[in-house]
């Protein structure tokens, strides 16, 4: 059997490449593609040596493992701060993580099991292997993605708190930075029904509210009720300070998250 180096390397050079690329994107890192070439090259030269390699089972995999780190450490460039060193360990957990998808992959779709010293010899195209691939890595992409938007989205999430007469509520809300809706020179907060019911009393939608405002939506412009209460929102410097607000009530709050839609000047 012949084994032509340069294919070796090559083969090698392609997949830590893309394997390095598609960890730096899954750690949200820039990715410079000088740095991804000399870490692939790199992994490549240590693909054909390693098999010259004598050492013991044991630390043949400290050995891999080790070359593994480093060439994430090529990627990512200098960890001193602790914030780098983070980004550095989560660039190598998605490394390995794609590197042993990719290994299993090859492993369940080739069925390269040795018998008796031999190999099993392949049923399936060598493509499906590379579509195999690609659908695992676009699911890691999708579900690091809504991590990350979930992880955005509760960056502008505060605790609050709601009164309204002798009726205090507890919920989540929302800083809508699109929100800057006033009335006589009082920011506008939107809260659900369900929040509204538990707020303003259970006649909430008989309760006479104290001025309307004009908003425009997709569906046009409408005038919507407004009741006046006190808001308190925590975890801001002021986190004591009570701010007197209009309360109006949406049907269109579809979030489980947060209950309230704060206006841009409540925090």
């Amino acid at each position: 059997m012949e084994i032509y180096i340069e294919y070796a390397f090559l083969e090698n050079f392609l997949l830590d490449g893309v394997l390095l690329a598609l960890a730096l994107k899954a750690a949200k890192q820039k990715i410079v593609w000088k740095k991804v070439a000399l870490s692939a090259s790199l992994g490549g030269a240590f693909a054909l040596a390693f098999p010259f390699v004598a050492l013991a089972s044991g630390l043949r995999f400290v050995l891999k493992f080790s070359v593994g780190f480093l060439l994430c450490l090529l990627v990512v460039g200098r960890v001193k701060t602790k914030k780098e060193w983070g980004r550095y360990a989560l660039t190598s957990v998605f490394f390995f993580t794609f590197s042993f998808g990719f290994g299993g992959a090859l492993l369940g779709v080739y069925e390269q099991f040795p018998f008796d010293g031999k190999f099993a010899v392949s049923r399936v195209p060598t493509w499906w292997t590379l579509v195999g691939f690609l659908l695992l890595t676009a699911c890691v992409l999708w579900l690091i993605g809504k991590l990350y938007a979930r992880k955005t989205l509760y960056r502008f999430i505060y605790e609050c708190r709601l009164a309204f007469g002798g009726n205090v509520a507890y919920a989540n809300g929302f800083l809508d930075t699109g929100n800057r809706v006033e009335q006589d020179g009082l920011p506008v907060c939107f809260v659900d029904p369900e929040l509204a019911y538990e707020l303003l009393g259970e006649l909430w939608a008989e309760q006479v509210p104290e001025t309307e405002t004009e908003i425009r939506t997709l569906g046009g412009t409408k005038r919507v009720p407004l009741y006046r209460g006190t808001l308190q929102v925590r975890g801001i410097s002021e986190e004591n300070c009570e701010k007197a607000v209009y309360f109006a009530v949406s049907v269109n709050m579809l979030s489980r998250e947060y209950k309230i839609l704060l206006n841009c000047r409540t925090v």
